[in-house]
């Protein structure tokens, strides 16, 4: 492409969300560098900077129609390398709020596989950019700062065994280094507005992978979700690559959070306590393939930079760096691909705009960009979001900003899943909302209101 904003772009952090906008960066940049601060990944196996990659993740249809985009042919690479296609209201075995949904052959075909597995694809597809430089064992300290522009020119870095820093300059930093970015404190030593918004959750997670028995199943994925405030434990299985199985078992603010699961022994037990067998039936006679893995979230948060005016140009966040969804719900890699489109609009935009006023020789991004990207992700969480917290807050321990209308939209919710067990258009309905291809609207049309709250089944 001749579209070219900048001689320089930086990405802070490898994650799906840095891979995706390097991706798009390339696009539009002489020169990309990428910064991981961990160590060069090996072939598919977890990284300990990315301590949810030894958990179960879903890449939702919405998600992955935003890679294909991003990275054409990458789900025909997954599935020759492994990847297994699924249909995603057939094989997906999903007990919600005390009844098992209504399966049937649906249209929506998703595809399963590990987090590393999918990340390492991606990885292969965005080092075929040759101006694209990845700098491992890299770590980004604080952004170069001209106060009286009010524009960010680049970053300070150093390697992670020097404890001398060097500056990187760039025409656009992107900050996808995840939820425990360092650059939010920044902003706010530097008096520069940073609203949030954070809701407690008391999240633990707990996963172990497993070699089942050659039984005949009807299901690639099965899911026991708690029906709260009563139950507070879950668990799901999903198969991934290489006939393998990852068990995960989730608890809001439970005895998970304190219980000692260490070996495959404890594990199985444990899940005796879910409010339905059937995973504990599974585990039966299966054999571990990997050590039990803990990790939990005990807070949710949104940065709103979408409401703050004069914010430096020159620097984004994406990805978990801008917004951390609850991971139960599956969200986080289908959105950083999502908004990393976003980001290839507004760029878009940015290069007619510069095209418009003839302007060849122009350096630096304008404010423009700035208001434009954030507003426009903004859109993509906004109902992603509602959708998240709605559920987490049928906890009574979940704590922060409750949405407006909180108890008639538990109710009308509540009513969506009980009747996505009897109703299979309420379901298809409602599956093609979760997996961010409808608005949420859609649930509330004249013909699924009709659907959803009509007497009887």
């Amino acid at each position: 492409m001749t579209r070219k904003l900048g001689a320089h772009a930086v990405v802070i952090g490898s994650g799906i969300a840095g891979l995706c906008s390097a991706q798009v960066l390339c696009r539009y940049f002489e020169e990309v560098t990428l910064l991981e601060r961990g160590a060069e990944p090996h072939d598919k196996q977890p990284r300990k900077e990315v301590p949810q990659s030894y958990h179960l993740h879903a890449l939702l249809k919405g998600g992955e129609q935003a890679l294909e985009q991003l990275f054409p042919g990458i789900v025909q690479a997954m599935m020759e390398d492994g990847s297994t296609g699924i249909n995603g209201s057939k094989d997906l075995n999903w007990f919600h709020h005390g009844v098992w949904k209504k399966r049937f052959v649906g249209d929506i075909v998703v595809h399963l596989q590990s987090r590393p597995f999918l990340e390492h694809h991606i990885r292969l597809q965005a080092e075929k950019n040759s101006n694209l430089r990845i700098r491992c064992n890299m770590l980004a300290l604080e952004p170069i700062y001209d106060e009286k522009k009010n524009m960010i020119l680049g970053v300070q870095v150093t390697e992670a065994d020097s404890s001398q820093s060097t500056s990187l300059y760039a025409d656009l930093v992107i900050d996808a280094s995840g939820y425990g970015s360092r650059f939010h404190p920044w902003f706010q030593t530097h008096q520069l507005q940073h609203p949030e918004e954070k809701v407690r959750i008391d999240l633990c997670y707990v996963s172990q992978i497993y070699q089942l028995d050659a039984a005949d199943r009807d299901w690639s994925t099965l899911l026991v979700y708690p029906s709260a405030p009563v139950e507070r434990n879950g668990g799901a299985v999903c198969r991934i690559e290489g006939n393998r199985h990852i068990f995960t078992l989730f608890g809001y603010d439970s005895e998970l959070s304190h219980a000692n699961l260490n070996d495959a022994e404890s594990f199985i037990a444990f899940t005796k306590k879910l409010p339905d067998a059937m995973i504990y039936n599974e585990l039966q006679g299966a054999a571990p393939l990997s050590a039990v893995k803990v990790h939990k979230v005990p807070y949710i948060v949104r940065h709103h930079y979408e409401k703050v005016r004069n914010l430096p140009q020159g620097f984004l966040f994406i990805g978990d760096a801008f917004c951390r969804f609850d991971p139960v719900f599956g969200q986080g890699m289908s959105v950083a691909a999502m908004e990393a489109l976003a980001l290839e609009e507004c760029l878009v935009r940015e290069w007619k705009d510069r095209a418009r006023r003839k302007d060849t020789t122009g350096t630096g991004i304008s404010a423009r960009l700035t208001k434009r990207f954030y507003r426009r992700i903004a859109k993509v969480i906004d109902p992603v979001w509602k959708i998240t917290i709605v559920e987490d807050f049928r906890f009574p321990h979940v704590v922060g900003k409750k949405p407006f209308g909180l108890s008639l939209l538990q109710w009308y919710t509540g009513r969506i899943f009980h009747r996505s067990s009897q109703n299979t258009d309420v379901y298809h309905a409602f599956i093609y909302v979760m997996n961010l291809l409808r608005p949420v609207r859609t649930l509330f049309s004249p013909s699924m209101l009709y659907r959803i709250l009509r007497r009887g089944g």
